[in-house]
């Protein structure tokens, strides 16, 4: 038992220390190619380029959940070492991968021809075309060749290994891409470099599959039935792509590609502190699988608690720190970018919102997967996506561009509130687990705004980004300090 749990931690820490390596290189090397692409193309260049990458993000709901159907199943014969049933899972996994690649691809060439016509003569026709077709390759990769490694890797808590890959594939695909921008090369040119550099990923995933697996069989019988939840599955994919990916949509419809390009300069800042902060939730949903077939209840809820009162104080330090920094370093990081008008503290501010509403149900979220309560749950993900998009569009219509972070406003209170309820009630069992949350909530949030307030009253502006590390070192250390109180009292809270 103390070998098993010394394993598990072992495993934890690799998985959030590997995810987070790969979130830091996904937020650097984010950052370095906007900057470059906007002054050598303009924003409506990296405004089509980005709500491209949205339209094709909804594309992927042709997984139709296969994925999160298959991770769930293979919960109980990876922890049973049952090879039979584990290949035959995989084996429904593959097929059903080739099948729905078929299909993306087909809606890959439809909106070759449909989103030139959305956005009308802000931009060559047949440039769009062709960058639509450009995007799409790696899309169809994931389906045809990586996904059913990339399944089979997380549900057996190897993480690290697709992160590692995934990071190396960034790095090298980011400095061809800046290479060829500063030779003079189009940006067709540039991001096609990218796509067929993500293919390598297939080669390296495969070879570590084949020499740590030898027995593994994606040709065996496949158990259809046991990934039978993927429709349920697919109905809280619908949901988050809705949640997470309408606004760049939205803004494409009903406003500009240059507010498209503003709103994704600021989306990526607030998509790498989420990706930085998920390195510390991404990987969980394995851990709590196997807690959940292997341990008793009682031990789950502690696993539970333990974690997400680390998770919540780590989320606090993340957004208190973006509010403080995130307008400095704007005025530094878009003072090149002149075509339109960046410099946009009022959408800052909604950003650090949603960001903290989202993020909150990230432990609650990654539980109810793990229990598989796909089926149980996905109404309440249908009304999270209907109120995000008529929120939304109401709001676009009142204030512009900005207005679609009501939207999310709006979902994220329900969906936060909702999931938080349900964890504590069907699936921990413990009407005091969902009670301590709030509580811890209520806790952070005070904290929040308290040191927010006190720290922003003697803030200055850097005039270059070594003094912004500066003050973002003083700022960390000040809030971490500060958050520790957390930790302090949460033994206190948890009673």
């Amino acid at each position: 038992m103390l070998q098993n749990l010394t394993t598990r931690k072992k495993e934890v820490l690799l998985t959030v220390a590997s995810n987070l390596l790969l979130q830091v290189v996904t937020a650097v090397c984010g950052f370095i190619l906007p900057p470059l692409v906007i002054s050598t193309f303009g924003s409506s260049v990296n405004g089509m380029v980005s709500s491209i990458a949205q339209f094709i993000a909804y594309l992927n709901i042709v997984e139709a959940g296969v994925g999160g159907a298959s991770i769930a199943a293979l919960y109980r014969p990876l922890a049973l070492g049952d090879t039979a049933e584990r290949n035959a899972i995989l084996s429904a996994t593959a097929k059903f991968y080739n099948r729905s690649g078929l299909l993306f691809t087909i809606l890959i060439f439809i909106l070759s021809f449909v989103y030139p016509l959305l956005v009308g003569g802000e931009v060559d026709r047949m440039h769009s075309a062709l960058m639509v077709l450009v995007l799409g390759i790696t899309g169809a990769a994931e389906f045809f060749l990586i996904g059913k490694y990339r399944v089979l890797l997380t549900a057996d808590k190897k993480i690290y290994v697709i992160s590692l890959v995934q990071m190396g594939a960034l790095i090298v695909s980011t400095a061809l891409a800046v290479v060829l921008i500063k030779a003079g090369f189009g940006i067709l040119l540039v991001k096609l470099s990218s796509a067929l550099m993500f293919l390598a990923r297939y080669l390296v995933l495969a070879l570590y599959v084949r020499l740590h697996y030898p027995k593994v069989n994606f040709h065996a019988e496949p158990d259809t039935q046991a990934i039978s939840q993927s429709k349920n599955v697919l109905v809280h994919q619908i949901g988050s792509l809705v949640v997470f990916n309408s606004p760049l949509v939205i803004i494409t419809v009903f406003c500009s590609l240059k507010d498209a390009s503003v709103y994704t300069v600021y989306a990526l800042v607030f998509n790498g502190v989420s990706q930085l902060l998920g390195s510390f939730s991404n990987g969980m949903q394995s851990f709590f699988g196997e807690s959940l077939v292997t341990d008793s209840i009682e031990r789950t809820r502690n696993i539970f608690a333990r974690y997400e009162t680390v998770y919540f104080a780590i989320e606090g330090w993340f957004y208190a720190m973006t509010y403080l920094l995130i307008m400095p370093f704007m005025r530094l990081y878009t003072v090149n970018m002149t075509d339109t008008q960046y410099i946009q503290p009022v959408l800052a501010v909604l950003f650090v919102f949603v960001g903290v509403l989202n993020n909150l149900r990230n432990p609650a979220v990654q539980l109810i997967n793990a229990a598989g309560h796909f089926k149980k749950t996905q109404w309440r993900s249908v009304a999270e996506a209907v109120i995000n998009v008529v929120c939304s569009i109401a709001g676009v219509m009142i204030l512009g561009f900005k207005g679609v972070l009501l939207g999310a406003v709006c979902s994220g209170l329900y969906r936060g509130v909702d999931v938080l309820v349900y964890t504590s009630r069907h699936i921990l069992k413990s009407a005091k687990i969902g009670i301590t949350s709030f509580i811890k909530i209520v806790f952070c949030s005070f904290l929040f705004f308290v040191l927010c307030f006190l720290f922003q009253r003697y803030s200055f502006q850097p005039d270059s980004y070594i003094q912004w590390v500066g003050l973002a070192a003083l700022y960390g250390m000040l809030l971490a300090l500060s958050f520790a109180l957390f930790f302090i009292c949460r033994k206190t809270v948890r009673k």
